[in-house]
């Protein structure tokens, strides 16, 4: 171990020097989109690309690194593992969500804004209220309210993580409102989440999954207040869901962009290089809860779909903090890992599982293990296709008895199955954690750090703010560590 400590260390000595060009805010308005050349149809899909590598790419892979579905054995990755990660590792991934999402999206809802495309607006609205809750989870305080609008702001402010979530509630509203109103014109095959094969197709089946989308969005948003506020976070919650939110599994909020290897998502193209093969594995730990999860020889049925045998027909993966990866390892399997699979922002059955905490919280356990039982089956039907009567009768069958006993554990397990590489998944980690609880204290699932890890066994709680704005917005960066927590996450 102490091998893998100094070779990241001289790896961060490295990092530290580096500097990425075009990833800070100021550089990213030089040459913006011009509202006047291009038009919100062509913003629209380039928006969402970016809105899915900022939420799908390297910060899928470090949240999906923190809470052990997989491990980090080199390079930046294996900072993560050890949780040693430095401001460089961070310049793609807030590029992303500025630079090439957020910008255009307000290019679109000020455009839209003049040309009466209300729905174009309505779209986008909801796009940068999902983006800017991402931004918040993962960073804390953040640029937002000076940050698009870098001729007047060129060292944008940071607002507080409560008042942009205070301005994501009110995003959610007003994309909602634009969609239920007149359109002078409507996305169709260029929305790469809902698509549709004209202007009337999309108005008739695909604005109505946006409008879902934003209600299932604000359920999420009010259900990470759970530390801040139990019943209050609870109750708005479940507002959200009974004013019209997703209903199955073909309401899921997805992004696929083709059917070929350079047309894929952001998980197959990094597994297809040599840093997606080197640089990472499939953690043991989560091969082991998956493994004989129904019974003795009784596998969790999605585990063949998560994660591929190797070529002897076993599941085996690498241990957390492992110098390397063995050479009969499994891959990520193909639920995730092949050309045409969807990248999944919100999902029915994180719905669902919503509904179930925030009626546990409430103490309305009936409604908890209905709405639980319903996520587990929309999980084992989206993942595998078929339903699993030997899962579902072990842990899709809960009552108001068993929620009582323990059934926030229940609800917190299954989630975390359930979100097999989704960024949101850390969110949840922390939330599980008991509010005061001490650093090292683990959420649910209970995780252990690496040996020889950099903050003395303390689980690391945010990001850290990327080089391009320590170098270019020095001034108005917030101080912390990645031990340092959001404010939601007491």
């Amino acid at each position: 171990m102490k091998a893998i400590k100094k070779k990241i260390i001289n790896g961060l000595a490295g990092a530290l020097l580096l500097s990425t060009a075009g990833c800070d805010l100021q550089e990213a308005n030089v040459n913006p989109n011009a509202v006047t050349e291009v038009g919100v149809n062509v913003l629209l899909p380039a928006t969402q690309a970016n809105m899915t590598w900022a939420v799908g790419d390297f910060t899928s892979q470090a949240t999906s690194i923190l809470v052990q579905y997989m491990t980090g054995t080199l390079n930046v990755q294996q900072n993560v593992t050890f949780y040693a990660y430095v401001p460089p590792n961070f310049n793609t991934p807030w590029n992303h969500f500025y630079n090439g999402a957020l910008i255009d999206l307000k290019n679109i809802i000020d455009l839209s804004t003049e040309n009466q495309a209300f729905h174009y607006r309505g779209v986008a609205k909801i796009q940068s209220a999902l983006l800017m809750g991402y931004l918040v989870d993962l960073w804390g305080d953040v640029p937002y309210s000076q940050a698009l609008n870098i001729d007047e702001f060129p060292q944008p402010a940071y607002d507080s993580g409560e008042q942009i979530y205070e301005e994501i509630f009110r995003l959610l509203d007003e994309g909602i409102a634009d969609l239920q109103g007149e359109s002078s014109t409507s996305p169709a095959a260029n929305d790469l989440v809902y698509p549709a094969g004209n202007e009337g197709a999309w108005r008739s089946t695909s604005l109505p999954k946006w409008i879902k989308a934003a209600n299932s969005l604000k359920a999420r948003y009010h259900n990470h207040l759970s530390k801040v506020d139990p019943q209050g976070s609870a109750t708005n919650a479940l507002a959200a869901i009974n004013a019209g939110a997703f209903e199955g599994n073909a309401d899921d909020l997805n992004t696929v962009f083709g059917n070929a290897a350079d047309a894929a998502g952001p998980w197959f193209g990094f597994l297809l290089g040599s840093f997606g093969q080197n640089n990472i594995a499939v953690a043991q730990r989560f091969i082991d809860l998956l493994e004989n999860r129904v019974g003795p020889g009784q596998n969790d049925p999605r585990l063949p779909y998560f994660i591929a045998p190797n070529s002897a027909g076993e599941f085996v993966g690498a241990s957390y903090g492992a110098a390397s990866i063995p050479s009969n390892v499994s891959i990520v399997g193909p639920y995730l890992n092949n050309e045409s699979a969807p990248t999944s922002i919100m999902t029915y059955s994180e719905l669902k599982f919503i509904e179930a905490e925030a009626n546990q919280r409430l103490g309305q356990y009936a409604l908890a293990a209905e709405a639980l039982n319903q996520a587990v089956a929309a999980s084992l039907m989206r993942v595998t296709g078929a339903a699993d009567p030997a899962y579902i009768a072990e842990f899709g069958s809960e009552t108001a008895a068993s929620m009582e006993a323990n059934g926030l554990e229940r609800i917190f397990m299954e989630k975390h199955i359930d979100m097999y590489l989704k960024t949101e998944s850390w969110a949840d980690w922390r939330r599980s954690i008991p509010a005061g609880a001490d650093g090292t204290t683990s959420g649910i699932p209970f995780l252990e750090p690496a040996d020889d890890n950099f903050t003395n066994d303390v689980f690391p709680r945010r990001f850290l703010y990327p080089t391009s704005e320590l170098d270019n917005n020095s001034a108005n960066v917030p101080t912390g560590s990645p031990t340092v927590k959001v404010f939601w996450d007491l």
